[in-house]
């Protein structure tokens, strides 16, 4: 891949990672790199995995590769660890490294919020009140799945699954899988468990209720966009994945492994 233009995300509250701009600024310069946001060719992420989140948005608009540089706690998504960012600069500037896809999901049926409704990790559908339950009424692909009461529920990626979705019970699931993951969160019903769909099922998610109990749905932690009672969404994988860069680095199981603190 010849890079021209690099475009670099930055955790804008932490001092080390403006200074790793510098320092990787200062490496392309000289090679007559831009560092700019327009047409990138390559994405680099200077922060945790929320920082990663942003942007993923970026570079699968453009629909070019993201390399991440962990600066957060966990850093799930990331691949380079603090004290490797000079060395991971120049092995992606030599082209010895590899892409591994990872789905994206898309949302429809949200009016009135001016961002793209495209994500890496989850929908989450929630209740908008924190005194009320919302009721969530679940189709997949047409077929009436489930009502759920309680406080939410998730449509989440394999990626996604070792976020918020794990948090609620659900299934950690392999990147290199392909299937949508649905978790409800805390419901108050006897059955409860999260499903585990085809990645080309889509899912309807409507808000019941006749009370006043509205929703409200993010994608990836932003929009955060009402949802009145009757209001649906949809939910379904993106026709094209996100690029991510991968270098010499540990795998999903050892570093789920170590991120997770597993028993050796």
């Amino acid at each position: 891949m010849d890079i021209r233009r690099v475009a670099i995300v930055v955790h804008e509250h932490k001092p080390e990672a403006r200074r790793l701009y510098e320092e990787l600024a200062a490496i392309l310069f000289p090679r007559g790199m831009q560092v700019t946001e327009h047409d990138p060719d390559v994405v680099l992420s200077l922060g945790g995995d929320g920082t990663m989140l942003r942007a993923a948005q970026l570079a699968h608009s453009a629909d070019v590769p993201l390399l991440g540089f962990n600066f957060g706690t966990l850093g799930y998504l990331t691949e380079v660890e603090p004290g490797h960012e000079k060395e991971a600069l120049h092995t992606l500037l030599e082209g010895t490294y590899t892409i591994e896809n990872r789905m994206m999901i898309a949302c429809e049926g949200v009016h009135g919020c001016d961002v793209s409704y495209v994500g890496l990790n989850e929908v989450l559908v929630e209740r908008a009140s924190r005194v009320r339950l919302v009721r969530l009424s679940v189709k997949v692909d047409g077929e009436r799945l489930a009502t759920f009461n309680g406080d939410g529920l998730v449509i989440a990626t394999p990626t996604g699954s070792t976020a918020y979705a794990m948090s609620a019970g659900g299934p950690i699931v392999s990147p290199r899988a392909e299937c949508l993951v649905v978790v409800p969160v805390a419901a108050h019903m006897m059955f409860s468990r999260p499903f585990v769909l085809a990645a080309d099922e889509k899912v309807e998610i409507t808000v019941e209720g006749d009370q006043g109990r509205g929703a409200e749905v993010s994608l990836d932690g932003r929009m955060n966009c009402p949802l009145p009672e009757g209001a649906a969404v949809t939910v379904e994988r993106h026709g094209r994945p996100l690029k991510l860069v991968r270098l010499a680095g540990p795998g999903f199981v050892e570093r789920l492994r170590s991120k997770l603190g597993l028993p050796g």
